[in-house]
């Protein structure tokens, strides 16, 4: 049974003792067991002495990309990315971008509301990823700076299963129904029943590609049956597999 487990591996530079051989067979095995290796910064060493760097695609900080692509030329080292993800090995370009990667197995896990939610509460705005379809409605709509918008935002982040009627916005926002859409329309471009529909949208399709059917996707994220998410889909041009 594949191990669920996540092995992070810190970088290091300078005078500090190397892990023992002991180690790296640890990580071969956790690996070999189905399990998932992510090197942060210059861990990715740590990875290549362990020889899972070989066939595959890898970044490290750009100070020592040369470095990584000497010592293991069978590696593919992409010099422009912030984290790449290959096999169950994930490796990042630096210490901040160790948040990224993160996020992004928190999303793989538990979905991108889940990691939306942790991001919020790093004041992390912004989900770093060179490809934008990967990126989660509430990464992509909060990049502004108006904390009305925040507070609702909130809201229907945390609810957005619920039926939440407009005058419950606008008392979270302490103003007229026709301003708080104004302003979310401002400040997002969408209206907040379009960002609660997007936001459920996502997360079904989440579960769905998590072997979930249509109809159990449906009314995990609120609504009675699948006919609504099965014409959203359709709209955006999801195939409706299930």
């Amino acid at each position: 049974m594949p191990s669920a487990a996540i092995f992070r591996v810190p970088g290091w530079r300078g005078p500090v003792r190397m892990p023992d051989a002991g180690t790296f067979a640890r990580l071969r095995d956790h690996h070999a067991a189905g399990g998932t290796l992510a090197g942060v910064c210059a861990g990715a060493d740590a990875l290549g002495r362990a020889g899972l760097l070989d066939g595959r695609r890898c970044t490290t900080h750009h100070t020592v990309q040369d470095e990584l692509a000497r010592l293991y030329p069978r590696a593919h080292v992409v010099r422009d990315a912030l984290y790449v993800v290959d096999e169950r090995v994930v490796t990042s370009a630096g210490v901040a971008s160790g948040i990224d990667v993160a996020l992004h197995l928190l999303s793989v896990r538990h979905g991108p509301h889940a990691a939306g939610q942790v991001a919020r509460t790093m004041v992390v705005h912004a989900h770093r990823d060179g490809a934008a379809r990967q990126i989660s409605m509430m990464f992509r709509h909060r990049s502004h700076v108006d904390e009305t918008v925040h507070r609702v935002q909130d809201l229907i982040d945390t609810q957005f299963t619920e039926r939440l009627p407009l005058n419950l916005l606008a008392r979270t926002a302490c103003c007229s129904e026709r301003t708080v859409t104004r302003l979310f329309r401002d400040a997002t471009g969408l209206t907040p029943l379009a960002y609660q529909t997007a936001l459920r949208l996502e997360r079904a399709e989440h579960l769905i590609a998590q072997g979930a059917t249509t109809e159990t996707a449906a009314r995990d994220v609120g609504y009675e049956d699948a006919r609504m998410l099965r014409r959203l889909r359709a709209r955006t041009g999801v195939r409706a597999t299930r």
